[in-house]
């Protein structure tokens, strides 16, 4: 991968990442909290009188923010591996990773087929 390419994909990474952190800061400073006032996810006891609808809107949130967090992760990975020289290429196979996948998925660290063999494995408590 030559340093043009470098640059796009760490251009890529890097506004994925605040997108997401943009989110979250949103999600996290919900219903009008200034930004001196503590972070926090809403109680979702003021958007509805029903316990249980409440409770699935905080399921929710954690949720949300959970997969932004992995995300974030991923993204900061994919820039470990971009400085350390083996970004784009497949941790598990060594393939290099198709160029279109990268510029829709820039924080993947598989190509297709090994992601897809990845997702199908059982998942460790």
């Amino acid at each position: 991968m030559d340093t043009v390419e470098q640059l796009r994909y760490a251009r890529l990474l890097s506004a994925r990442k605040q997108e997401l952190s943009r989110k979250v800061g949103a999600r996290l400073h919900q219903h009008g909290l200034e930004h001196h006032e503590e972070a926090r996810l809403p109680r979702r006891s003021e958007d509805t009188d029903d316990d249980a609808t409440a409770s699935a809107m905080r399921d929710a949130d954690v949720s949300a923010l959970a997969r932004a967090a992995r995300d974030l992760a991923l993204i900061d990975a994919a820039c470990e591996r971009l400085v350390h020289g083996d970004y784009g290429v497949c941790v598990d196979c060594g393939d290099p990773i198709p160029a279109p996948r990268l510029l829709t998925s820039p924080e993947a660290a598989r190509c297709a087929c090994c992601q897809q063999a990845f997702e199908r494995r059982p998942q460790r408590a």
